[in-house]
């Protein structure tokens, strides 16, 4: 028997077992950190019924061994009733996704080279999108890191970070060379 629970706001399967099987298995819970699907945003959307207001809980998240955002529904009683996947207009990066990014740029010897040599900050966290056939296109989810002067007057350097196969596919990026990004 398969149940759904949920506990602060995370949901978790969970498979019960009888007393003579295996004990009780459950799979990882979906958080904020968790790979490889990262939820990105929930909330309690209210939907009127001739009943009254009827609330559900709507959850953004992101498969990085898929490479696409999701957007599931649960009822009140925490049935799955909706899942879809997002393909237009994908969710803004999370504070988590970006401080993820700044981790994968500290931890390039290269760029942690120029942070201690200028003291350096990174800012930034915009999502680059692109066309097929490009290393932040589909399949692909780059944010736009700017490694800049401790007093924030200068720009040291733009990359572009892809957290799906974390690494730094673009490592002097300049917007005007790549026609075409949103």
């Amino acid at each position: 028997m398969r149940r759904v629970l949920t506990a602060l706001g995370v949901v978790l399967g969970v498979v019960a077992a009888a007393p003579s099987q295996t004990p009780i298995t459950t799979e990882p819970a979906i958080t904020r950190q968790s790979r490889p699907v990262r939820l990105l945003r929930s909330w309690s959307d209210p939907v009127k019924t001739p009943r009254g207001d009827v609330y559900r809980r709507v959850e953004l998240l992101y498969d990085y061994k898929k490479a696409a955002a999701f957007e599931r529904v649960y009822d009140a009683d925490g049935r799955l009733i909706r899942e879809r996947r997002i393909v237009v207009n994908p969710p803004a990066p999370t504070p988590e996704e970006i401080d993820e990014a700044f981790e994968i740029v500290r931890a390039d010897a290269e760029f942690a080279s120029m942070i201690e040599r200028f003291d350096a900050e990174l800012e930034g966290g915009f999502l680059i999108e692109e066309g097929r056939g490009t290393a932040c296109g589909p399949g692909a989810r780059c944010l736009l890191i700017k490694l800049i002067s401790e007093d924030h007057t200068g720009l040291i350097r733009v990359m572009g970070v892809d957290l799906v196969k974390r690494s730094i596919p673009y490592r002097n990026f300049v917007p005007s060379e790549h026609p075409g990004i949103k």
